[in-house]
């Protein structure tokens, strides 16, 4: 790996890790901030509607913003009316199949609450957020142009905005423009904000620096060799992800329904998933931070050196990439063991988090590896094995919440959890490893 390319990356990783780590404590502050203002039966409420969120974010964005990144690092691809045919071609897409989402989300709203979720409550919610999907789809394929050029201020800047523009739309709201009692779909309205504030202020960066491009004849048509390339790797990317992520959403779907099993009060069921989801899982992942940042700037850089051969330089990354990720995971864990519960009770006022935080630490050092390993994967050009791997670990997960949650409750989820990063990790390590280091090094 150049040194070039290796200051890149530690340049982005660094502004990404400052950036999210403002955006994490900014989003800690909107988590306390939202409990204090509607509780935590309606923070469960809230919770319920990211599955449908997630669904339809991985249909419409995530797998084409991915492509994107991957197709723009490519060292064939590096001009500049290359890569705006790219991102072009790649807006008409998402653009599109946000729209259509969006009014089925919008017009169907009841029956997915009904259906779906179980919950009617959550109808207004998704009314409400299906505004915000074509914004989401706009700044994603951006997002992705500028992690493909490994410029990563844009998007740095882009998540502190979303966040500012997220509690203040919420506050706003709260405090003066809607005069009857909070719910959970005021939190909703500060997504909506927050993502089209954000997105604003992407396309206003990309227009200030296609500005300062030097001006060429683009011939960019449907039937192109950027759209061919684009569809090509985004096909799979998608199809992996929202296989995944449908079922990363029946795993959230179905915990507030076992936990009502368990507990044989729907209120109190409400009550402890708003506790898992809007404040134990949050703080336990507030590391990842960095360890996203990380991967995020891996992956177009990965995926640029495999094509090019230089094995012995990925293999030192590797390394020390994995190194980091445990060593943060070390000291999350160590952490939440001491300071656990005493955590819960500062942050959040509620000792059932604190003693939660405390149950799940250990489950730090998988969570934060997993997600830099397949990342990894990802840029070596493997998202069907990564797939795979993540099926295999989610559904150990679905296991034991239909097995064990309705009979001991929450610990029976965080067993599940322990025995699916572990595997999900040791499968990861062992597929670089095999890819990487049973080979040669064919050029340094």
């Amino acid at each position: 790996m150049t040194s070039s390319t290796k200051n890149s990356i530690i340049k982005g990783t660094f502004i990404l890790t400052i950036a999210g780590v403002v955006s994490r404590l900014l989003g800690f502050y909107n988590r306390i901030f939202l409990t204090n203002l509607f509780g935590a039966r309606e923070l469960g409420i809230y919770q319920m509607i990211f599955p449908i969120y997630m669904v339809i974010f991985s249909f419409c964005c995530q797998g084409i913003q991915t492509a994107l990144t991957r197709q723009v690092a490519r060292p064939d691809f590096d001009s500049v009316q290359s890569r705006t045919c790219l991102l072009r071609n790649a807006l008409i897409l998402s653009i599109s199949m946000s729209v259509i989402c969006s009014l089925t989300v919008f017009f169907f709203a009841d029956w997915i609450s009904f259906q779906i979720l179980h919950s009617q409550e959550c109808a207004d919610c998704l009314r409400i957020l299906s505004l915000a999907f074509p914004f989401v789809s706009i700044k994603g394929c951006l997002t992705g142009y500028y992690i493909g050029i490994q410029k990563s201020g844009v998007t740095a800047w882009g998540q502190l905005i979303e966040q500012v523009a997220k509690i203040g739309g919420v506050y706003l709201l709260a405090t003066f423009l809607l005069a009857c009692e909070p719910r959970a779909y005021f939190g909703v309205y500060g997504i909506v904000i927050g993502e089209v504030v954000s997105c604003l202020w992407t396309v206003l960066c990309y227009k200030h620096d296609k500005k300062r491009e030097p001006r060429g004849n683009i011939s960019c048509h449907p039937g192109s060799l950027y759209r061919r390339e684009l569809i090509r790797d985004a096909i799979p990317l998608t199809t992996n992800r929202l296989s995944l992520t449908a079922l990363q959403s029946l795993e959230a779907i179905l915990i507030p329904h076992m936990l009502n099993l368990y507990l044989q009060n729907g209120d109190h069921a409400l009550i402890l998933y708003g506790t898992l989801t809007g404040m134990v899982l949050p703080c336990i992942m507030f590391p990842t931070t960095l360890t996203s940042s990380l991967a995020t700037m891996l992956l177009p850089a990965i995926s640029s050196e495999y094509k090019s051969e230089h094995l012995s330089s990925l293999r030192n990354i590797i390394q020390k990439s994995i190194g980091f990720c445990l060593l943060i995971g070390a000291a999350a864990s160590i952490f939440l063991l001491l300071l656990g519960r005493w955590t819960g009770n500062f942050l959040f006022g509620s000792e059932t988090a604190g003693e939660l935080l405390f149950q799940f630490a250990l489950l730090c050092p998988f969570i934060y590896l997993s997600s830099c390993l397949a990342s990894i994967i990802n840029g070596l050009g493997k998202a069907g094995i990564n797939l795979l791997y993540s099926i295999i670990s989610i559904g150990i997960r679905i296991g034991f919440i239909l097995w064990l949650v309705p009979s001991i409750g929450l610990p029976g989820y965080m067993w599940g959890m322990m025995l699916s990063y572990l595997l999900q990790t040791g499968l990861l390590i062992f597929t670089i490893y095999h890819s990487l280091y049973k080979k040669t090094s064919i050029r340094c």
